[in-house]
Formats: C-alpha cells, structure tokens, sequence
C-alpha cells in the first residue's frame, strides 16, 4: 500500500471488485468455485467492518438480519460468519450432509442436505447460509458496502 493510503477505501474498492465477479450472479451454477470466493468476500468485508468500527462508525443495521443469540447487527453477523470460516474450509466436497456453507437464489423455503432449514423472503436476491445464519448478497452485503462507501467518501 502507499504510504497516504485508506485502507478503509483500499478494502472497499477490492470488495465492489469481487462483488463484480460473475461468481456471484444470480445464475451462476453451483460448479463454479462460489464458495471460496465468497469466503473471501467475507474476510474482507469483516475487515473493513472493524476499521469501520474502529473508526466510530458501526454499521450496525438489523433489516432482515436474522439476529438469533449473540447476532445483534450486519456487523455481528459478519463477523460470527468470519469466525466460521476456518471450520468450513476443512469441509470436503461432496459431502452433502455436512456442508455448512450453503445458498439459495430467489424466494423460497426448504431444508439444505445437512438438514438445517432455510428461507429466502425475495426474488432476484442471493442468501449464503452458514448452518442455519443467513446472509444477503444484496440487502446485507452490498448495502453494507454501500454505507460505508458514503460514510468514508
């Protein structure tokens, strides 16, 4: 990094990058290598959360968050998925029944293989799931990304 950089702006910047990703469109098959790009999605997006804490300026929005136990906000959220991400790269594909890291595309409701249940209240939205913690590409993540955008402009 340069020495007058952000890197509040240097994270933001790689996350609209990875947000561009076609990985990460709403038809995009369950073949492509989603998981671990989301997995990074994820590291980065905790990362520029806590500098965003840090900084005084919590995002801290609860719309459609699931806020079950010690879940109180988007950042929590974010950060109880980071905590997880260690625990899901030793999955091994294939196997269905233990896979922790899930999604869903549209509206709809089911059970995934592992047996944790799922909802999605929107068309046209992507939720990643961690057992039973869901988490929305547009109305959580982008949205986070979107505030502290203006908020570090």
């Amino acid at each position: 990094m340069q020495p007058n950089s952000n890197p509040i702006k240097d994270h933001l910047i790689a996350i609209r990058t990875a947000l561009d990703s076609p990985v990460f469109n709403l038809n995009t098959s369950e073949d492509d290598p989603w998981k671990s790009e989301f997995a990074q999605l994820i590291k980065s997006l905790h990362s520029v959360l806590v500098l965003a804490d840090q900084a005084g300026k919590r995002v801290d929005f609860l719309d459609d968050v699931g806020v079950n136990g010690k879940i109180q906000d988007i950042s929590s959220l974010i950060n109880w998925m980071y905590d997880c991400l260690p625990g899901l790269a030793a999955e091994k594909s294939g196997q269905l029944t233990t896979n922790r890291l899930n999604r869903y595309t549209n509206e709809g409701w089911g059970y995934f293989a592992n047996g944790c249940f799922f909802s999605v209240g929107f068309d046209d939205e992507q939720a990643f799931f961690i057992d039973d913690q869901r988490v929305y590409l547009n109305r959580h993540i982008r949205r986070a990304v979107s505030e502290m955008e203006r908020t570090f402009s």
